[in-house]
């Protein structure tokens, strides 16, 4: 009788560790649309920050030129 009690058992922990990965997976995934997310936000502030300071004149259209040709060789890569 003892010995059918432990297979329940194992049986309980296997299930339980199936979910526990499922349930990982499901982390994971929400984890990298959040990673995802979270790069175009900095990208919107940076393009803003940018855009303030241009039109602040803290930039000049010389220098504003060259960080979009920066920007444009660094999405080639």
């Amino acid at each position: 009788m003892d010995e059918k009690i432990n297979i329940i058992s194992l049986t309980d922990v296997i299930e339980q560790k199936v979910r526990k990965e499922q349930q990982l997976a499901g982390y994971e995934q929400q984890l990298d649309d959040l990673k995802r997310k979270k790069f175009w936000l900095e990208k919107e502030i940076q393009m803003a920050e940018f855009i303030i300071s241009a039109v602040r004149g803290d930039i000049s259209p010389q220098a504003i030129i060259q960080g979009l040709l920066d920007n444009e060789s660094k999405t080639d890569r």
